[in-house]
């Protein structure tokens, strides 16, 4: 129950900023929609919540596959794999939370 609601949660997160977020690239080269989902993340989770995000993602990501860098990909790859990936790994939806946070957050521009 608990990944599906994690499940609509991201789900429902990106669908508002997709409608509500202008499809223009800003300054830094990020659209208005992954600086939305930026933004939300660092206002949803503290720094020393995104550092536990880290850590689990380190312990639970390369259980099954070679551990992805956050800089690896875009802040939109990033939205698109992790509903399934913390569900695969059996994140709470607390720790799929703090790992998203910190994977989004440190995206590649």
């Amino acid at each position: 129950m608990n990944k599906t609601i994690l499940l609509i949660t991201l789900t429902g997160t990106t669908l508002f900023f997709a409608q509500c977020a202008s499809k223009k690239a800003t300054t830094t080269g990020m659209s208005a929609e992954s600086k939305a989902a930026v933004d939300e993340a660092k206002r949803n989770y503290t720094p020393a919540q995104m550092e536990e995000g880290k850590t689990i993602s380190l312990q639970s990501c390369n259980k099954c596959h070679k551990y992805h860098q956050p800089q690896e990909f875009t802040v939109v790859k990033w939205e698109k794999v992790l509903p399934s990936m913390t569900q695969k790994a059996k994140l709470s939806q607390d720790d799929a939370g703090k790992v998203c946070a910190y994977l989004i957050s440190n995206a590649k521009m």
